[in-house]
C-alpha cells in the first residue's frame, strides 16, 4: 500500500481505568455489511449504540463507546475479523501496541467523515477522558516511506 504522507488525528481506544471502547475500521465492504457483522457483534457482547461513518465508498469507521477488557476487544476483533472487513492493517497495529487508534480528522483529498448509520441499542456517553492522538500515514512498515510533494515523489529509508 503506497499513500500520501500526512498526520491525522485519531482518539485512542484504551482508558484510564484500564478498559477500552471498541472501536473498528472496516474496509473494501458494504454499508450492508458492516450493519449485518456488527450488529451480530453487538448483540452478542451486548454493546451500546454503534456510530458508523464514512468519507468514501466501501470505507468505514465504528465508533462505539461500551467499555470492555481488551481480551474482550480482540474477541469483538476476531468476529469482525472472520467476515472479511476489518482493516488488516488495523488490526495489526491494535494487537501489536495493545490499544486502537481510529481516526477521527479527515484524509486529504476525500470528503469529511459523515455518520452514515448508528445500530441502536442503549446510550453511553462518550468518556471525557480519551486519549487524543496525532499519528502519520503513508509510512510504509517495512522502513520505506514514500513522500509526495507535488508531481516530485522522494524515496526516504526510516533509520
Amino acid at each position: 500500500m503506497l499513500s500520501e504522507t500526512q498526520n491525522l488525528e485519531g482518539m485512542g481506544s484504551l482508558l484510564s481505568n484500564g478498559k477500552h471502547l471498541v472501536f473498528l475500521d472496516l474496509e473494501n465492504c458494504t454499508l450492508q455489511q458492516v450493519i449485518e457483522v456488527l450488529m451480530k457483534v453487538q448483540i452478542s457482547y451486548n454493546l451500546s449504540d454503534i456510530f458508523i461513518v464514512s468519507d468514501r465508498e466501501r470505507s468505514f469507521r465504528a465508533w462505539c463507546f461500551s467499555q470492555v477488557d481488551f481480551d474482550i476487544y480482540l474477541e469483538i476483533l476476531g468476529k469482525v475479523r472472520r467476515h472479511g472487513i476489518l482493516d488488516w492493517n488495523f488490526y495489526k497495529w491494535t494487537v501489536d501496541r495493545g490499544y486502537a487508534t481510529l481516526r477521527t480528522s479527515n484524509k486529504k483529498h476525500r470528503q469529511p467523515q459523515e455518520l452514515v448509520f448508528t445500530l441502536k441499542t442503549y446510550s453511553v456517553p462518550e468518556p471525557k477522558m480519551v486519549k487524543q492522538v496525532i499519528y502519520g500515514t503513508g509510512v510504509q512498515k517495512s522502513g520505506l516511506t514514500l513522500l509526495m510533494k507535488g508531481a516530485k515523489a522522494f524515496l526516504r529509508r526510516r533509520k
